[in-house]
């Protein structure tokens, strides 16, 4: 299935949220020395050279209470270069060291408050400036990435979305898959398939940008990229107007490290595992004056061998059996690719950003696998026996180029950007089957497939933010994406193993042109305690899907509308209560249209729809969330209802081909709902303990159309995560994960329960600056996919297992330090008594 997707890594924009350990900047012959994240014993070191000083007092402007943990920045007014940060103590105050003669602009915000900008200059009759009190108002619900900063909870709650940090969720990760798997409400199936509270139809995005891959494409490209180059993983599953519909389920939202220090700075990683991966990455940046620049490269490998069975049970009359079927699976799956992410940000002068972006991703995979077949007659005498051998090998190529502009009349208040971004995609897959009695026996029944996939996808977009007063702000944009695509499937045979290969009638070409326009309006407010927003978004699409053999097409065009609202209250300021809607849209992709046949092994084919709709989900979601001393606690019931829904439909009793099958094609049914809920909790003792855990439940109902009860469910399904990480010392920690997702019936069958579970040991040494990590992944070996369906004409068993018991060991190693101002260090804070996640 093919979704309009996209991968670009976004331009680095330090912001005051990323500046903890930004200093004023100074020529390299004069930094201080360097500073890791512990202090050397003895005396305070001196500030850096510089008479000057700011100091101030950051509070809210409703209650005059002091709001702490506000990120303050210092940047010079005369090319808004990053000079100092610091972050506000517990009583709001800041003091920032170290500045030289010159003039700055001083910027103070918070998430839920609008950000405050005042300037000042440091002269020698004057080095010392105190701001006073800065009074920060609250601002209207704001949608975009979250920025974390200091030492706050592994998951950070925003209104629209929850934010988990890599290195909290899954510290001993070694790609983004892996990461995935940590966090809650997500799931990772053993092919990579992202999944989101159970449903697949996610959108995936890096840097806020949809992927241009998906399906297979797309989990081996996850595989691929490095840990250690993702800063977090958002979670969105009620997205507001402003983002694209596509995903009934949501937005997932891989944020890369792209933060750079002042000068040089940069690392690698190393690692490898007793089954055979091995991964290696390196990333580096540069920051000086309005340039800034960053560049990721990848490599990994992953070689597993792969076990499993499909079994199945012809039945007749009264449910006797007719034949029965066994087929053992033995094979090696491999993948190996390489990734290069690289950007440039050139700042034209205080306010204009050009930015420029490439993604490049080079993969190839094989699969070799050995299946034995057994036929028995309904009495279970054995009637034949052969061996089928399959041999696939897979090259890919990807290339995403964006140029983006932004100008940024007041930061999150009044800005405009542009972006323009192309992409190319080709893929080619090459499959050998053939058949033979035994081993070393003449072949016979011999299939060589090679298919052949080129995409471009371009799209063009511009944004614009404008707030009125301090809580108010309308966003509005235009996007407009155009999706070419053609697929070569090109099939010979060659029946009686003689030599002789002649064309198939299941070679078939294709071509899929989609093209979509849209433009939304997002308006927020603020009252008080109540933020309110509101959103439209209209779409014009547009796809035609043609298959050469036969000259037919199938032209579709619609008008979509997707509204969005967000009601938030503060019930106090550690508890939230918010209700949110939206509108979603899946469109078929060329996968789902393709009516020619694809066989998956001998007795399993999967048939495309070419009539198939977009399907419609409206969602609704509750939430309810309190954050304490300790930690947080977050409980999110949901409801959607999706009209023409696409389900799978399964034919046990099918021929294709001349060949007694398992079809599996799609349907639009009339409506389909789910609901259910998610109970997140984190937890932070100190600097000893920190752990999320996470609780799903969900209900999911299909209504079928012409009394097909055979493709109707009604199914109820749970899944629990967590993940905690003990300091045994400072420098040495000890995490632990474990999934369960409990058994879940399907159209026709039954997804068996699935388990997972991770043990890792990471030594810090060198200061901060490295990492060691000893990782055991599946340690009491009980990851395996078993699924059973069937009806009245057949039942068949269908189970899988891969290598994913290992021991996986990883180095880390970063460098680069940015020199940094010293702050006053804080006074301690008396102990409130509070507990459990807070008053």
């Amino acid at each position: 299935m093919q979704r309009i997707l996209l991968v670009a890594a976004t331009a680095s924009l330090l912001g005051a949220g990323t500046l903890l350990a930004q200093t004023p900047a100074q020529a390299p012959a004069q930094r201080p020395p360097q500073q890791g994240a512990q202090r050397p014993q003895g005396p305070p070191q001196p500030p850096a050279a510089g008479p000057g000083e700011i100091r101030g007092t950051v509070v809210d402007a409703g209650s005059g209470a002091p709001v702490p943990s506000a990120s303050v920045a210092v940047r010079t007014t005369r090319d808004s270069a990053l000079v100092a940060g610091a972050i506000a103590r517990a009583d709001g105050t800041f003091r920032i060291e170290g500045l030289r003669p010159g003039s700055y602009v001083l910027r103070v915000n918070m998430m839920g408050y609008a950000a405050q900008t005042t300037t000042f200059a440091v002269t020698p009759a004057a080095p010392r400036t105190n701001a006073g009190s800065i009074r920060l108002a609250r601002s209207a619900v704001t949608l975009d990435a979250i920025q974390v900063t200091g030492q706050s909870q592994p998951v950070s709650i925003a209104p629209d979305r929850n934010a988990y940090r890599t290195r909290d969720v899954a510290p001993a990760a070694t790609s983004a898959s892996e990461v995935l798997e940590a966090v809650p409400s997500v799931q990772v199936d053993a092919d990579g398939r992202v999944s989101l509270r159970g449903n697949e139809s996610v959108v995936v995005q890096i840097n806020g940008r949809p992927t241009p891959i998906s399906g297979a494409q797309l989990a081996a490209y996850l595989k691929q990229l490095p840990a250690s180059t993702l800063e977090r993983v958002e979670v969105i599953p009620n997205p507001s107007a402003r983002y694209d519909p596509e995903g009934m389920a949501g937005i997932i939202n891989i944020v890369l490290k792209q933060g750079v220090d002042l000068g040089w700075s940069g690392g690698f990683q190393l690692g490898a595992s007793t089954a055979d991966r091995y991964v290696g990455s390196g990333n580096l940046g540069y920051q000086a004056g309005p340039v800034t620049l960053f560049a990721n490269y990848g490599y990994s490998t992953d070689d597993r061998t792969v076990a499993g069975l499909n079994d199945r049970t012809r039945l007749g009359a009264g449910r006797a059996p007719l034949s029965y079927t066994e087929q053992d699976i033995r094979g090696a799956n491999g993948n190996a690719g390489h990734n290069l992410n690289a950007s440039l940000d050139y700042r034209l002068n205080g306010r204009d950003v050009v930015s420029n972006a490439i993604v490049l991703n080079l993969r190839d995979a094989s699969e070799d696998a050995l299946s034995a077949y057994d036929v028995f007659n309904g009495s279970r005498l054995l009637t034949d026996e052969y061996q089928r051998v399959r041999d696939s090998q897979t090259d890919a190529f990807m290339a995403d180029y964006s140029l983006a502009f932004r100008r940024t009349l007041q930061p999150q208040r009044h800005e405009f950007s542009a972006e323009l971004r192309a992409n190319r995609l080709q893929d080619e897959d090459r499959v050998q089957l053939w058949r033979q009695s035994a081993p070393g026996v003449g072949l016979s029944d011999a299939e060589l497939n090679r298919t052949t996939l080129r995409m471009y996808q371009f799209t063009a977009q511009a944004d614009y933010t404008r707030s009125f007063g301090q809580r108010s702000k309308l966003e509005t944009g235009y996007k407009g994406t155009s999706r070419l695509l053609d697929r070569d499937f090109a099939v010979r045979e060659d029946p009686l193993g003689t030599g002789t290969w002649t064309p198939s009638d299941l070679s078939n070409a294709l071509e899929f042109d989609e093209t979509v326009n849209a433009v939304y309006g997002v308006f927020s407010r603020g009252s008080g305690k109540l933020e309110l927003q509101g959103g439209l978004r209209a779409e014009y699409a547009s796809r035609d899907f043609s298959l050469a053999n036969s000259g037919e097409n199938y032209p579709y065009d619609y008008t979509s509308f997707f509204p969005s609202g967000l009601v938030s209250y503060n019930l106090s300021d550690r508890t939230n209560a918010k209700l949110s809607y939206s509108r979603r849209i899946n469109r078929p992709g060329s996968g789902q249209l393709n009516p020619f046949p694809t066989f998956f092994d001998l007795q399993n084919v999967f048939l495309g729809n070419p009539r198939l709709n977009p399907e419609y989900t409206d969602a609704i979601e509750l939430g309810l969330q309190h954050s304490g001393r300790l930690g947080s606690l977050q409980f999110s019931p949901f409801y959607r209802r999706t009209t023409d829904i696409i389900r799978t439909v399964v034919d046990t009793d099918d021929v294709v081909n001349g060949r007694e099958v398992t079809s599996v094609s799609f349907k639009n049914l009339d409506t389909g709902t789910s609901w259910g809920a998610d109970l997140n909790g984190s937890l932070r003792l100190g600097q000893i303990f920190n752990g999320l855990a996470a609780f799903n439940v969900f209900k999911m109902v299909t209504e079928g159309t012409s009394g097909e009860s055979s493709l109707s469910t009604d199914a109820v399904t749970w899944s629990a995560k967590f993940n905690a990480t003990y300091n045994m010392t400072p420098r040495t920690a000890f995490t632990a994960q474990y999934f369960y997702r409990a058994p879940m019936q399907i159209e026709g069958g039954r997804f068996d329960a699935m388990q997972m579970a991770n043990l890792s040991v990471r030594q810090k040494m060198y200061g901060d600056r490295a990492n060691l990590t000893l990782r055991v992944s599946d340690p009491f070996n009980t990851q395996r996919f078993r699924i059973r369906a069937g009806d009245d004409n057949l039942i068949q068993l269908t189970e899988r297992t891969q290598t994913t018991r290992a021991v996986h060991l990883t180095l880390q190693y970063t460098f680069g330090r940015a020199p940094r101002p010293r702050q006053q260090p804080q006074q301690q804070q008396p102990d409130t008594g509070g507990t459990g996640f807070g008053n």
